[in-house]
């Protein structure tokens, strides 16, 4: 691997990829790792699943999905050939290549994925980045194409949904789970400036400033439809920040979110609004633990649309 695909830069503390740098505003290390689900010891059987008490975001979406990885239904659910783009940790990618072992699967990232723990023959990661002329040698095109959570790295989606149906092959599907900014409170009498809604306002408003459209995935099914995909599907899963749904399944999906969205406030945040809109360090910090502290308050029904 290229000595550059292996870089990194430190900013406020947090590990950064270096690779493109500044094309994506979350941290890479050890924090950002385990948020997302990396886990120490990968379960050796295709049966088995993440620990989803874990609250990691790949558990998240395993409860969201009913223990699914995916909703496409490709070849009968065990697809040939996959690609995970912006594959972070590599969890789902290393989950898929367990629980499917005739599939072939490649996972990307602008970040190294350095799993602690023996990868599966079928599966291999290569540092790339998805916005960038995609060149995979004998792998693809693919089956199936998944991704989740690129909304703060994708300047692009039309081009990117146009390279994903040029690297399908015919009755190929793809399959993307994003969340859209800002987040909004189920109780429209909560004050639209507390602490959690004025910051998922200025996270949109930040990421404008760099090129990102925060609420892109709301337009998604035109964007799919105009680079040619067919039978597009949308479905917009509510996630709870807290236990306060009444509905056993949103309360637990409420819990790990709120626990998982707590670890990575932090790092959402900082490089948005210091690089944009010109907070410092020590004030992203303060204003971390205001809302923190809101979501915090059971009064307060905060849902992010996924």
């Amino acid at each position: 691997m290229a000595a550059e695909k292996m870089d990194y830069r430190y900013e406020n503390g947090r590990r950064f990829h270096g690779f493109h740098e500044g094309a994506y505003y979350m941290p890479n290390d050890e924090i950002e790792v385990s948020r997302l689900g990396m886990l120490s010891s990968y379960p050796p059987c295709p049966c088995l699943s993440v620990d989803l008490s874990k609250d990691t975001q790949h558990g998240i979406w395993l409860v969201t999905l009913d223990n699914a990885l995916f909703r496409a239904p490709v070849g009968g659910n065990k697809p040939i050939s996959v690609l995970d783009v912006g594959t972070g940790s590599g969890i789902w990618a290393l989950e898929c290549a367990s629980r499917f072992p005739d599939s072939h699967v490649l996972g990307i990232d602008l970040s190294p994925v350095k799993p602690n723990y023996p990868v599966p023959a079928n599966c291999i990661f290569s540092v790339h980045d998805a916005e960038a002329e995609w060149e995979f040698g004998d792998a693809g095109p693919f089956d199936l194409i998944h991704a989740r959570k690129l909304v703060l790295g994708m300047h692009d989606w039309r081009a990117y949904f146009r390279r994903c149906y040029d690297h399908l092959k015919p009755g190929g599907w793809m399959e993307v789970h994003e969340v859209a900014y800002p987040m909004h409170s189920v109780d429209p009498s909560v004050p639209s400036d507390t602490p959690f809604l004025r910051w998922s306002h200025l996270v949109h408003e930040g990421l404008a400033k760099g090129g990102i459209d925060g609420g892109a995935a709301r337009d998604f099914t035109g964007m799919l439809e105009e680079a040619g995909f067919e039978e597009v599907v949308e479905e917009i899963v509510p996630w709870a920040i807290g236990p306060w749904p009444q509905d056993e399944k949103a309360k637990r999906i409420g819990v790990m979110s709120e626990t998982n969205l707590r670890d990575g406030l932090q790092g959402m945040t900082m490089g948005v609004l210091t690089k944009h809109l010109g907070w410092t360090s020590e004030e992203v910090d303060r204003f971390v633990e205001e809302i923190k502290k809101d979501m915090d308050d059971p009064t307060k029904q905060y849902e992010l649309d996924m």
